[in-house]
């Protein structure tokens, strides 16, 4: 009887009350519950005591009925007779009403309340939500990155969690957002160094996840890691090739460049018997949005932009087999070593090879390209960029980089851009990239007067897209060859980071040049689409993702810069790519590509990627040795194309070979670029 008295006293003392208030609904009510029982058992207990004859029927059933009804209905009250009577039934009613009116109505009133504030402020979760977008971290893109997920499936919820107060956020995407994007967008708030916060994701049923992390949060490159790790805990074990996509932005280039170097996924965990691969439940795929946006301007997935390629005046071959434009050479100033302007100078060491580049001849007699860098604080900038690329002087050598400590706005800087826009052997284009987006647009538009009067191109970094912009960019005056770029809304392209074509040329340089059999992959695939020869076509993609998920991160990379190259390779042929909706003309079909090539274009081509080739392993950090050392990254293969074996020249060929079938698999078709 002791331990049961102390049992209750324990239940009804201040303490549990008060955390039974502070908790959850369930408990609220397993309160009010305990409180009615324990009520209606005293007013029994002191009834059957008493000896009160609240009924006719004396019975003890009947005797709790009526106290039960008029506990829940004091209006049973008129049907007592006796002053002890209903004196009792009078006192269970006005319980009945205090407990059941007043204190239930305003603990469903904070339970409401309590709901209210705990969805404004992150707190609730849906353990139901499935096949779901998740974002991790409210960052600078985090409005596109919903809008783009919106329109790709409308229907599909997006779960966003943030460290960030959960009602700024909530302010922030309500002010971007319309009401059908919004609909289906949730709000978390936690801690995405917790694991514990980043279960409520239910990230195991997720669709895909973004993790962007927190704009301005410390360390946030390094966070993302960690929630790439904490992820993969969460996810556990999955088939081979249903592999979480998960896709990570890393703000600083340096620390970009080192991520692309490493596979931070295979680390730790068990390793396959015979491998040194760790299995992996999740495709990592990190981005940045500087190197994105310069893809974007340059590459294959410059299609659906209106961007120029830096060859604007294409050097390619005519009809007779000649080629145009064979003394210019392209010559790109970049005003503002920022981490765009860094991003610009890599992408365009990756894609600027042309034809007329001959490294049979004197070296002075060769065109080169040439990038000047131009930063009134280049000196330290300078100086931080070579370390981390030491070999584009000595590896690189169809490319010049000048760097110039000068202020793009002082008279002699002025003078250069002047006499460079009239140099009738230069294809000029000045990219802007200081940090200031109203004085960049302001020095975009002042520039030399001799710059507009030329074909030079100008592109001006603005993160945001404002009337200005689109005015700019539809002026057909003074301002023809001015665009804006850099835009936030527009720094993400699914198929950039989907990396479809990237993985059809890893399986065909595995099934060509690594296997036994010595087969195409592109090839067949492509006849397999043609032919709507379904099941043939699921197994072969599905293998090449296979591949692709098992594929270390360098080389990975390897392939996604190689298809950025497209768009030049088919320029120097007079042709373009266009999506294949575009019905003003008919594509070349791959055969009718091939059959056009003929040895001489075909071998151009080939020294084009060999250089490209070149250039790619240089800047991941590649140094020419006579024997190959992965661990230090040494490669006997970084030479003139002149140099290398028939066997070695035979993968630069199926590059070229291949690269027809790849672009109508893509969803492109290949046009002659003199189409408007």
């Amino acid at each position: 009887m002791k331990r049961m008295f102390g049992r209750i006293m324990e239940l009804f003392s201040q303490e549990s009350i008060d955390r039974t208030i502070s908790g959850g609904i369930c408990g609220q009510f397993k309160l009010l519950a305990r409180i009615i029982l324990s009520i209606l058992a005293i007013i029994f207990i002191l009834i059957l005591c008493l000896n009160l004859q609240v009924c006719d029927d004396g019975t003890i059933m009947e005797r709790l009925w009526v106290v039960y009804n008029n506990f829940i209905d004091p209006g049973n009250l008129a049907t007592q007779t006796g002053f002890a009577n209903r004196f009792a039934m009078a006192i269970t009613g006005l319980l009945g009403s205090v407990l059941l009116g007043g204190i239930f109505i305003s603990m469903c009133s904070n339970i409401m309340e309590r709901r209210v504030d705990a969805i404004r402020s992150g707190k609730v979760c849906y353990k139901s939500v499935k096949d779901h977008y998740v974002i991790i971290g409210c960052s600078n893109i985090t409005v596109s990155l919903i809008k783009d997920l919106h329109k790709e499936s409308p229907d599909t919820r997006i779960l966003v969690m943030s460290g960030k107060e959960s009602e700024a956020v909530r302010h922030k995407l309500q002010a971007q957002l319309d009401k059908d994007e919004e609909r289906n967008v949730y709000i978390y708030f936690g801690n995405i160094d917790s694991i514990e916060e980043l279960g409520r994701l239910n990230v195991g049923q997720a669709k895909e996840v973004y993790i962007l992390g927190d704009e301005g949060d410390y360390g946030r490159d390094s966070k993302n890691i960690q929630c790439v790790h904490s992820i993969s805990t969460l996810k556990g074990k999955v088939v081979c090739g249903n592999e979480l996509p998960v896709y990570t932005q890393f703000d600083r280039l340096s620390a970009y460049s080192v991520i692309q170097k490493f596979d931070i996924m295979n680390v730790g965990g068990t390793r396959e018997p015979g491998s040194d691969k760790v299995p992996s439940n999740i495709y990592f795929r990190p981005f940045n949005l500087y190197e994105n946006w310069a893809r974007r301007l340059w590459g294959l997935y410059a299609v659906d932009d209106e961007y120029d390629s830096l060859d604007y005046d294409p050097i390619c071959f005519q009809a007779d087999g000649s080629m145009k434009n064979a003394d210019k050479y392209v010559h790109l100033v970049i005003v503002g070593f920022s981490n765009m302007g860094q991003a610009l100078l890599l992408q365009a060491l990756r894609v600027c090879h042309y034809a007329n580049y001959d490294e049979s001849m004197d070296s002075e007699s060769r065109v080169r390209t040439i990038v000047t860098v131009v930063d009134k604080n280049i000196g330290e900038l300078k100086e931080h960029f070579k370390s981390q690329y030491p070999y584009l002087d000595e590896q690189v050598d169809d490319i010049r980089i000048n760097y110039l400590e000068e202020n793009i706005t002082g008279s002699s800087m002025r003078k250069d851009l002047a006499d460079w826009s009239e140099d009738p052997e230069q294809l000029l284009t000045v990219a802007l990239c200081i940090s200031d987006p109203d004085g960049c647009i302001s020095l975009g538009l002042n520039l030399p007067r001799e710059v507009y009067e030329s074909d030079a191109r100008v592109l001006i970094r603005q993160e945001m897209q404002t009337d200005l912009g689109q005015i700019i960019h539809r002026d057909k005056g003074r301002y023809r060859n001015v665009k804006v770029f850099g835009m936030l809304e527009d720094c993400i392209s699914k198929d950039m980071l989907r990396d479809e074509m990237a993985a059809y040329i890893n399986q065909e340089y595995e099934d060509m040049f690594k296997s036994d059999g010595q087969k195409e992959y592109i090839k067949p695939l492509y006849h397999h689409k043609l032919d709507d020869n379904r099941e043939e076509l699921e197994k072969e993609v599905a293998r090449a993702r296979v591949s692709w998920i098992n594929l270390e991160e360098n080389m990975r990379w390897a392939n996604r810069y190689q298809v950025d190259s497209f768009r030049t390779f088919l320029g120097t042929l007079g042709l373009k790519v266009v999506r294949k909706q575009d019905d003003r003309q008919n594509g070349m079909t791959p055969d009718e590509f091939n059959k056009s090539l003929g040895d001489k274009k075909l071998t151009v081509l080939m020294r084009m990627e060999k250089r490209r080739w070149n250039a790619e392993r240089t800047i991941e950090g590649w140094k020419y040795g006579a024997v190959k050392d992965d661990v230090y990254r040494v490669h006997p293969l970084i030479v003139p194309y002149g140099r290398l074996s028939e066997e070695e020249k035979a993968k630069d060929k199926q590059v070229i070979v291949a690269l027809p079938y790849l672009i109508s698999l893509a969803g492109y078709k290949i046009v002659p670029s003199g189409i408007s």
